[in-house]
């Protein structure tokens, strides 16, 4: 098969094929959405400033005009980190096996793309694999079948690692928003970290997830802010003025919006500040990066923001320090903290303002999780109680076995107003809150003739009632509802 390529006046590249009616039409000299001009006729595209390099002869001959096309719409609209993914996806497609006419070379690339969407690769890859496709066939570019693409990847279901592309809703460990245990374990962590014990790349790392934690910040927007962002409003108030991530176009590429932030995230953005100036002994400027690169031998910090690459090293270092057992990363933080404003009844335009989405659609999947948990609220309830709440404290006894005269308990229930559930052993006066709250206390002597599940059914009932079902998940959060289901979890499953 063979190739015309013809650059017009107009500086747009035309590449014919000598056995389809097909062309592909492109701007060889686009602008990126850095601001960056490129030049597609060359063999090799260093992406700035992320330092990216697009190696077209790398490429499969029969496609490289193809991706070529593709960096030139996409650069103009994506970020660079997201075009050389997909690069680095595009190239693994080899057809060298093919006779060279058009029919070959598409049954090629269907095994091909068949053969990566059918084995254990990570759905991420199987998602951006599935748009590229997808939007070949939408401009008509040779070797992309429409049927192929509608029939069966469009309607293809594979699940989700991290939340991208138009697959089922599946909860994932290490991969959805931070349970309940997981972000009480995460926030204690945290506040127990000593901060001159980190090493500067730990440091950098905990600032990191620290931005994701309070802002719900993608790791490109971490990755550009320099401390000339930081702010004290007349207030006495600290803010954030935190880059766009999905900005449309160069001229547009500077666009930021103030974030207030916590007391704590400032001082440890300072924090930060003071441990570059004394590696250095000098003071840093205001547009030295938060997240800099360090020298390799000195190991001082330099002008030069870290690379998705590094910057997923200095989140895994800090990472290793918290000793969690599980993954905390940004775009996990960025989904609990969306799933908690929807959880709070926040309005969706204050949502996508909050969360930089230009598209209120977009937040579809975390309101579908949202509501899914309010209606299974009772299943969530017992399910996460067997984390937070080790094991219940206090002992099943018979109505005549009670330690202590007249510390009798009372609940309501849906058919009584009051019903005995057990008694209180403590000789001291109660601080909890009665009788919810008895179920986390080592003092209760709980009955084992009481159906102790219709009590709990009808607190969760009227915390509904009272809440309404938008602000289910805050009550998941509150130790006593935890505490009560696992205690009657291990009722029904015989462990008590």
């Amino acid at each position: 098969m063979q190739y015309n390529v013809v650059l017009s006046d107009a500086q747009l590249t035309t590449v014919s094929f000598e056995s389809s009616d097909k062309e592909i039409v492109y701007d060889p000299f686009p602008i990126s959405q850095s601001g960056q001009p490129l030049d597609l006729t060359q063999t090799k595209v260093h992406l700035l400033p992320e330092r990216l390099s697009l190696n077209f002869e790398l490429v499969d001959p029969h496609l490289r005009e193809h991706v070529k096309a593709l960096v030139s719409f996409a650069c103009k609209k994506r970020a660079n980190t997201s075009i050389y993914n997909q690069f680095n996806i595009i190239k693994t497609l080899r057809l060298s096996g093919s006779h060279g006419d058009e029919e070959s070379i598409q049954e090629l690339i269907e095994r091909q793309v068949r053969d990566v969407m059918e084995n254990d690769q990570s759905a991420t890859i199987k998602s951006v694999l599935r748009s590229l496709y997808g939007w070949f066939v939408e401009e008509e570019f040779p070797f992309f079948d429409e049927d192929f693409f509608d029939l069966y990847l469009d309607v293809l279901k594979f699940g989700t690692d991290d939340g991208k592309g138009k697959d089922v809703i599946m909860e994932l460990p290490n991969r959805g928003p931070l349970t309940l245990r997981e972000q009480h374990l995460f926030r204690e962590a945290m506040a127990s970290i000593d901060t001159s014990n980190l090493s500067l790349t730990e440091l950098q790392g905990m600032v990191a997830l620290k931005l994701g934690q309070v802002l719900g910040a993608r790791d490109t927007q971490v990755i550009k802010l320099n401390f000339e962002n930081i702010g004290t409003s007349d207030n006495g108030s600290f803010f954030i003025n935190v880059p766009r991530a999905k900005q449309r176009g160069h001229k547009r590429n500077n666009q930021h919006k103030k974030r207030p932030i916590t007391n704590s995230l400032f001082e440890l953005i300072m924090t930060l500040k003071q441990r570059y100036e004394s590696s250095l002994g000098k003071k840093t400027e205001d547009k030295w990066p938060l997240l800099c690169t360090l020298t390799p031998r000195t190991g001082k910090p330099t002008k030069l923001s870290v690379t998705t690459d590094i910057f997923l090293t200095r989140r895994l270092a800090f990472e290793n320090k918290l000793s969690l057992g599980f993954k905390v990363t940004n775009r996990r933080l960025r989904k609990t903290f969306c799933t908690q404003l929807i959880a709070k009844g926040t309005p969706l335009k204050v949502v996508a303002e909050l969360m930089d989405h230009t598209d209120l659609q977009q937040l579809e999947v975390y309101y579908r999780h949202t509501h899914h948990v309010a209606k299974k609220l009772d299943d969530v309830l017992k399910t996460e109680a067997k984390d937070v709440i080790d094991a219940f404290k206090g002992k099943v006894i018979s109505p005549g076995q009670s330690s202590r005269s007249g510390q009798q308990i009372f609940a309501p229930t849906k058919n009584q107003k009051l019903h005995l559930i057990g008694s209180c052993a403590s000789k001291t006066p109660c601080s909890l809150n009665p009788p919810l709250s008895c179920y986390g206390c080592a003092s209760l002597e709980a009955f084992d003739d009481v159906d102790h599940k219709s009590v709990v059914e009808h607190f969760v009932s009227e915390a509904k009632e009272t809440f309404g079902e938008g602000h289910a998940v805050e009550i998941l959060k509150h130790k006593d509802y935890l505490a009560a289901s696992k205690f009657v979890q291990q009722l029904e499953d015989g462990e008590l």
